[in-house]
């Protein structure tokens, strides 16, 4: 039977651990300092992690166990809590999806057959709403369960009935149900997660709200539409960076005309949030175009984003647009703009510090541009003040959330780089690597290349070559094209240092991904 987790437990596995760190540490005879040197993570980290305070990715447990020679008892230890950590985040995860669905359940009509309770139905066509074949995988660690629909999925233009049974099962502390799927006559059952069945029940819900082309709009939408709409935004969010940004896409517009259907029958407050929404959705589709080396699209989705949140007065993700198109503007010729946009977006009132952090950012950035380097160290500055003031906010889907100290210090990185430091920007880019959260591969991948770079104008082209082949792995896994080209750029720029091994191997693994 699965047991609840309480976060005393999380807390004292946490304080085991480092405990136990502390007891190799000392059997070694090395003190936290030189051990953090010997694994190139700072003294701070190596304390903090020694009394439970933080927590850090497997790649320090596994450079600590070997520099302490701790036949792989640190490993092991820390998977036991890494395991301990995402099972209480599922388990509250699923709390929060559990109440979710009730609400969906509630506001779906109460018809009954043969004692299941319907979860939609409709005599009319469905209008497809994208694949529901792909398995929903749980974030922070969590493996999720294959649902075993079919490799071709049904086309839901031709479902004519849902149901979802009432039993359920936990495998592995996730919640999965079955779906009875009635297609021309035929009955099919599959068993899901709840994270899929989420995703299928909200945008079945906006079709049930917005009704089948040609029929008469309904006069109300149920408000707790917003929050499912964001519960799968986050979702998407999270799937992306597994299946990468051209497959989620598709997805994200689908949604989008969905949204808009039901904001065009909405009035008063709820048609303004969800015009918000609507807001973050296309915000979304823009960082998904750029990724995938379409600016024109980013652009287009960008100004769709600011003109609906300005129009909807939600000065929050107003400002967040600003310090996003501040963003965009380094390098296009324009850079005269980034600060002055980065600006905009800190004057804006009632917006949470690590929105202003995102906008100190893009500031610190604009001052690189102009070589200003005391401006430059000032605003990054201003960027960490403002993260550890917002790091009590709890939400990891807050808009800002990213702004974390890994993120700053890839940034500082970025920006030492710029204003022709490679050294300072190799330290802070590795120490942003070592710290980046496993499960954010393409923003791994990201800051891999731009280490890379800053290794090549160090004069370290071998160094720089090794790097970007881990970069150019994950750079493939994720589609991302955004790291391909700075790779490609890189592998330029390398070509005169062909005659190292490390070098050659990288160019020639360039020609065949191309």
């Amino acid at each position: 039977m699965w047991m609840l987790i309480t976060p005393e437990q999380v807390t004292e596995s946490q304080k085991a651990l480092g405990a136990q760190l502390t007891a190799w540490r000392a059997a070694a005879g090395l003190t936290q300092a030189s051990l953090a040197a010997r694994i190139r993570y700072s003294r701070s980290t190596v304390a903090n992690l020694e009394i439970g305070r933080s927590q850090s990715p497997a790649s320090f447990w596994q450079l600590a166990d070997q520099a302490l020679s701790a036949d792989g008892a640190l490993i092991a230890q820390h998977r036991k809590v890494a395991e301990l950590q995402a099972r209480y985040r599922a388990q509250s995860v699923l709390a929060r999806e559990q109440a979710r669905m009730a609400r969906i359940a509630a506001a779906l009509p109460p018809v009954a057959r043969d004692g299941v309770a319907p979860l939609w139905s409709s005599r009319q066509p469905a209008v497809a709403v994208g694949t529901a074949a792909h398995p929903a995988t749980p974030s922070n660690g969590v493996h999720g369960i294959a649902d075993t629909m079919p490799d071709t999925a049904v086309p839901l233009s031709t479902v004519a009935d849902i149901v979802l049974t009432p039993d359920e099962e936990h495998r592995d502390g996730v919640a999965t149900a079955t779906l009875e799927v009635m297609s021309d006559g035929q009955a099919m059952s599959f068993r899901v997660t709840r994270r899929t069945l989420l995703e299928l029940a909200a945008g079945l819900t906006a079709l049930k709200a917005a009704g089948p082309a040609g029929a008469a709009r309904p006069t109300a939408v149920d408000p707790a539409v917003v929050d499912h709409f964001a519960e799968l935004r986050a979702l998407l969010v999270q799937a992306d960076d597994k299946l990468g940004g051209r497959t989620i896409l598709a997805t994200v517009e689908q949604q989008i005309t969905q949204i808009a259907a039901l904001r065009r029958q909405a009035r008063g407050q709820l048609r303004d949030r969800l015009l918000s929404t609507e807001a973050r959705w296309s915000e979304f589709g823009g960082w998904l175009s750029d990724d995938l080396g379409d600016r024109t699209a980013g652009d287009r989705w960008l100004d769709r984003a600011s003109g609906m949140a300005q129009e909807a007065d939600d000065r929050e993700f107003s400002s967040y647009v600003l310090a996003r198109r501040a963003q965009r503007m380094v390098g296009t010729g324009d850079d005269d703009r980034v600060v002055g946009l980065a600006r905009a977006a800190s004057r804006c009132h009632d917006v949470p510090p690590l929105v202003h952090a995102f906008a100190a950012v893009q500031e610190a950035h604009g001052s690189t541009l102009d070589n200003d380097t005391a401006g430059f160290q000032t605003a990054i500055e201003r960027a960490q003040t403002l993260v550890a003031t917002g790091s009590a906010i709890d939400d990891e889907h807050a808009l800002g959330s990213f702004c974390t100290p890994p993120y700053l210090a890839a940034q500082e990185g970025e920006g030492w780089l710029r204003l022709n430091q490679p050294h300072r920007a190799i330290t802070s880019f590795t120490t942003a690597v070592n710290h980046w959260p496993d499960r954010y591969r393409r923003e791994r991948g990201m800051y891999l290349s731009r280490t890379a770079h800053a290794y090549l104008a160090a004069a370290e082209p071998e160094q720089a070559a090794t790097t970007a082949d881990e970069a150019l792995t994950l750079a493939t896994t994720t589609g991302s094209a955004r790291v391909h080209r700075d790779i490609l750029a890189l592998a330029r720029q390398l070509k005169p240092f062909s005659q190292h091994p490390q070098v050659r191997e990288l160019l020639d693994r360039v020609a065949v991904t191309g």
